[in-house]
């Protein structure tokens, strides 16, 4: 492994129309050696034509190769935090980390999350992320091109992570906390959540408190339990 790059971060470009910006992503792919990428829904061409060209050279092959999910959750099962970038604002899209956070504040796996060009991430794909993040601009013309939104944050990483080496710690993928979250809903069903308020809003929110908390297994396990005790003394059980 070179000692500079970002191994451990997963860059998805969701429902890009344009092919420019994933040839000039590809390209960024290689300028800042990130370690894994994908196309999330593509609405374009991009293994011909000009976004061919924008790649150039080794970054090529890279294009080439990049897999093609179906949606978002398939694609970030296998991290531990996922990062929205927006630069919308609204009641389900405040942020909550700084880019000159990012790099410092997230151990293991992380996904950098990119939309649309027109309309950026939808609803349930922001629901999806486990932080959201801005990008500071003028405020007179705040909008950023795509690849250059990718490139603003690749840079920013690149020095970050390669300040301050450390060593990855052990924490658990999204994958793995869906069985915490499927405990934690029936837990509070069992204790009558779902007749007062709007259960499934607070569970959307608890999601992401949990997720934000860089869990290990370990910790799965023990919130497991905890959970289970809850539905049993309130008469009920779990599948295990």
């Amino acid at each position: 492994m070179n000692s500079l790059d970002l191994n451990r971060f997963k860059l998805l470009l969701v429902g890009t129309k344009i092919p420019e910006n994933i040839g000039g992503v590809a390209r960024l792919l290689e300028n800042y050696l990130v370690g894994e990428a994908g196309l999330v829904s593509p609405q374009c061409i991009w293994k011909e034509g000009v976004a061919q060209w924008m790649a150039t050279g080794p970054s090529i092959e890279r294009l080439n190769a990049l897999p093609v999910y179906s949606n978002l959750s398939e694609a970030v099962l296998d991290c531990n935090s996922v990062v929205g970038f927006t630069a919308r604002a609204g009641t389900d899209r405040k942020t909550s980390i700084k880019l000159s956070d990012l790099g410092k504040t997230l151990p293991g796996k992380v996904a950098l999350v990119f939309g649309r060009e027109d309309f950026c991430l939808l609803k349930e794909e922001i629901d999806l992320c486990t932080h959201l993040c801005a990008l500071d601009t003028a405020p007179h013309f705040p909008a950023l091109n795509l690849s250059h939104s990718v490139a603003v944050v690749l840079s920013h990483l690149f020095t970050q992570e390669n300040n301050s080496r450390r060593g990855h710690f052990e924490l658990a993928t999204t994958s793995e906390l869906d069985p915490l979250f499927h405990d934690l809903r029936e837990s509070m069903i069992k204790i009558g959540l779902n007749r007062d308020g709007n259960p499934e809003r607070m569970l959307v929110r608890m999601r992401k408190i949990f997720q934000r908390a860089s869990l290990t297994r370990d910790d799965i396990s023990l919130l497991r339990g905890y959970f289970l005790k809850v539905i049993k003394s309130v008469g009920g059980s779990l599948d295990q």
